[in-house]
């Protein structure tokens, strides 16, 4: 292990993660955590883990970013001694709509919450988000079309609480507090490399990284196959039913008497 990007969503996590990867750095983001160890995840925040298992699940893993890692960000430490941590801290002010935009767009992309629904993997990544919303937002949804509970109040003291902790306990000779505007310079030196010839980058203006990662991200393209392969299914399903009641009318009169009477029973 690397880096650990310590800084909550919406402080610059995926721009982090844009230059992890033009260091090379294999890196685990909310969507690598949630495919590969999901279900590590779910059970450390339900039951707790220990720094084997933390060796274990990011022993091949360069550099981890957004959430969970950021809120294990010790833990994690702990396991990989020899990482460095990169912190960031957004005004508050404009930290706390910017996070609630995120926040919401995961319940108002109709594809997200589709492929959520109707894929294995999917419903998977909704339980493993649910189990991270309730360390990161203090609170949790029923279904994947549901908004999460805004309660500035409570994101603002979690926001404060985290960035309060790492800076006092983060050991000073491990930890970069970065600027973003300082560019390349500061992060090439602090972890060891070249500086790249090419631009900065910024990411996820406006909240677009769940439309962003819709569109092109593999693990997403991996849970819409197994959407489509859904949707041929219970098409199939749907045939075959229209042609068996094609084929016998009368079976759908006796599946409307029966509900019918059933219905009124209760």
């Amino acid at each position: 292990m690397k880096a650990i990007y310590a800084g909550f969503p919406k402080t610059g996590t995926k721009t982090i993660e844009a230059v992890f990867r033009e260091f090379g750095y294999n890196t685990y983001d909310f969507l690598e955590n949630s495919y590969y160890l999901g279900k590590d995840w779910r059970r450390i925040i339900k039951d707790g883990g220990t720094v084997e298992d933390f060796r274990r699940m990011y022993k091949d893993v360069d550099a981890v970013v957004d959430g969970p890692c950021f809120m294990f960000w010790e833990e994690i430490l702990e396991a990989f001694p020899e990482a460095k941590i990169i912190f960031s801290v957004r005004d508050e002010e404009s930290w706390l709509p910017s996070f609630k935009k995120q926040i919401r767009s995961l319940a108002t992309n109709h594809m997200y919450v589709l492929m959520q629904v109707l894929s294995y993997s999917g419903w998977r990544h909704f339980q493993f988000s649910n189990a991270c919303a309730l360390v990161q937002l203090g609170s949790t949804i029923n279904w994947p079309w549901c908004e999460y509970p805004y309660s500035p109040t409570v994101w603002r003291r979690i926001y404060r609480n985290h960035n309060n902790y790492v800076l006092h306990n983060a050991p000073k000779d491990k930890l970069l507090m970065f600027d973003f505007k300082d560019g390349w310079g500061p992060i090439c030196e602090f972890l060891g490399e070249e500086v790249p010839d090419k631009p900065f980058p910024h990411r996820n203006i406006g909240a677009s990284i769940v439309k962003e990662s819709m569109e092109s991200h593999p693990i997403i393209e991996k849970m819409m196959r197994e959407v489509k392969f859904t949707l041929g299914v219970l098409t199939l399903i749907g045939a075959y039913g229209g042609y068996r009641i094609y084929q016998n009318p009368a079976s759908i009169r006796g599946w409307i008497n029966a509900a019918m009477t059933r219905f009124k029973f209760w």
